[in-house]
């Protein structure tokens, strides 16, 4: 009703919120020169017919960060000063993109302690959710006070409702007017993990959580339990939050940037690690016959499985490090066929340490100079400082980072190559990595990401298992039809199929 949303309430209550007044992203330019995308206008203009509540779920790499500025650009007087919740390693990224876009006077305080006291007269300021559930009453009292608008970037950080973290950030939210979301994977592993963010937003259209997996997610027994998995009715959902929740895929809405070329590549294990990993797998089976399953259809306990995902582990491990050679000769391959950068993403520590060992005497002999690593020990000024130079050196053109660590936050636009040496358990946090590259900027055709994979080990029966998940989970996020999810979980499954087929090799 006019610039008015009224929410008429089953129970007979009625809500009324001032939807913000219409502008024009057309206008914006940062310091740098820049200006929106169109999809990027159209997502400001959304947060703004939103009454300043929103999710901005579009996929990796279309600019979400830039959308909420901009909104809190046209808009100063309803929604400055905010504060922005995200990931302690992108606090100062944060920092640097807030005066990108809203000037060079707009000065945005980084809270590093659970005694900070928030600064009058700034633009905003920037605290990571780690630091969050260590902040007290006060702190939240400095909210009320002073900040418009929350954003809540990375917004899956907040997926379960039991947590502290949740719990506080819930009660942040519920002092301010403004609440933007972002996140190109709101859900990792069941829908159910949506229904945080959904309550924060709309607490009356979502007010509780066991209503919200009854009727809206789909739930199937376990022979212990109710597990959660997808959505129930993907398109009734997407009717219900159509006037909060808003994503675009990179191929609807930026159809030249560079589409992800996912390849798989075979290696037999290395001689090195295989005597280690058979009797790894030997001593992983005996414990698996020795617990066994539930006849009934259910699987073992969790308190019964912690030797099993011991050895799943293990095994995991030896498998990345049998794949270290592997990779290097793909590398001399690569390095002295093109004159490209290329980026690896390692779980191990250890791994991406003795690949950079390694793989250093060779670009020695080739007359490069030494990899360029990103460690979990490295703040946010030193990563800043590492990937600029990874840019612009010619005589740089490996770079190895960690898939977890450096999944978000790094832009890598002008690489387009890179492998993943070892793979993860959860898809999401793969296609975070891949991400960095298909971005604004970017003039490849295509992205060419390679996984390495070791036949005939659970490396081998990992990558069929996670290809499925990642279907489930995209299917979930782009409203597509329902998916059945399997009644065991992604460790069940790949446990059965280990132990009964062993080492047989086959293709994904």
């Amino acid at each position: 009703m006019g610039k008015t949303q009224v929410w008429l309430l089953k129970c007979g209550h009625i809500i009324k919120e001032e939807v913000l007044n219409s502008s024009r992203p057309e206008d914006i330019r940062s310091m740098d020169g820049k200006r929106l995308y169109p999809f990027q206008n159209d997502g400001v203009r959304f947060a703004e017919k939103s009454g300043g509540r929103c999710l901005i779920g579009d996929e990796m790499g279309l600019g979400k960060t830039i959308q909420a500025l901009a909104t809190m650009h046209l808009h100063p007087k309803e929604m400055l000063p905010f504060l922005w919740i995200g990931k302690s390693s992108l606090k100062y990224q944060y920092q640097h993109e807030t005066m990108r876009w809203l000037g060079e006077d707009a000065f945005a305080q980084v809270i590093d302690g659970s005694k900070s006291v928030l600064m009058p007269g700034v633009m905003g300021y920037i605290i990571s959710y780690d630091l969050l559930r260590r902040m007290n009453d006060n702190f939240a009292e400095q909210v009320e006070k002073r900040v418009k608008t929350i954003v809540l970037d990375e917004c899956q950080q907040i997926k379960n409702s039991e947590s502290e973290r949740t719990k506080y950030t819930r009660l942040l939210c519920s002092k301010v007017r403004n609440v933007i979301a972002l996140s190109g994977t709101p859900i990792k592993n069941h829908a159910a993990e949506y229904f945080p963010i959904l309550n924060i937003l709309h607490p009356e259209v979502f007010p509780r959580e066991a209503t919200f997996i009854r009727y809206d997610c789909d739930s199937y027994w376990n022979g212990y339990g109710y597990k959660t998995g997808g959505l129930a009715d993907p398109e009734a959902f997407k009717r219900k939050t159509k006037t909060f929740i808003i994503r675009r895929e990179r191929a609807e809405v930026m159809p030249d940037l560079p589409k992800i070329d996912r390849q798989f590549e075979f290696h037999e294990m290395s001689k090195t690690v295989e005597a280690a990993y058979i009797e790894t797998f030997k001593q992983f089976r005996n414990e698996y016959n020795n617990v066994g399953f539930n006849t009934n259809g259910g699987g073992i306990s969790f308190e019964d499985t912690s030797n099993i995902l011991a050895y799943l582990s293990r095994m995991r491990h030896l498998v990345g490090l049998s794949k270290i050679d592997p990779c290097i000769d793909h590398l001399m391959e690569f390095l002295g066929s093109t004159d490209r950068k290329i980026t690896i993403f390692v779980h191990h520590k250890d791994v991406g340490a003795i690949l950079a060992e390694k793989l250093n005497t060779v670009l020695k002999e080739l007359e490069l100079e030494p990899v360029i690593q990103l460690t979990a020990d490295l703040d946010a000024g030193a990563r800043f400082d590492r990937v600029q130079e990874f840019q612009n050196n010619s005589k740089k053109r490996v770079l190895i980072a960690s898939t977890l660590g450096f999944g978000e936050g790094l832009n890598l636009q002008f690489c387009q190559d890179c492998i993943i040496l070892e793979r993860q358990w959860n898809p999401a946090n793969e296609e975070q990595a891949e991400a960095r590259f298909p971005r604004p900027g970017s003039v490849a055709e295509s992205i060419a990401v390679t996984y390495m994979v070791a036949v005939g080990t659970v490396d081998e029966f990992f990558s069929e298992i996670v290809e499925k998940k990642r279907e489930i989970v995209t299917q979930t996020l782009n409203g597509e039809a329902a998916v059945s999810w399997d009644q065991s979980s992604l460790m069940k499954e790949l446990t059965q199929i280990l132990a009964a087929n062993g080492g047989r090799k086959w293709s994904i």
